[in-house]
């Protein structure tokens, strides 16, 4: 499944839920609720629209 994210959707990260901060390709940039920002490959993220 090839899901496309966009700036400011809620994510699930390895690390937790997160905002995506910003894009680049399939590099994902989040910030976690915890405030630490971490870059993913797309592939490691879920769509949170799921969780509220």
């Amino acid at each position: 499944m090839n899901v496309i994210f966009q700036k400011s959707q809620k994510v699930i990260t390895p690390n937790g839920e997160g905002i995506v901060e910003d894009i680049l390709g399939e590099r994902v940039t989040v910030k976690l609720e915890s405030g630490e920002i971490k870059t993913y490959n797309a592939d490691e993220l879920e769509d949170d629209a799921d969780q509220g």
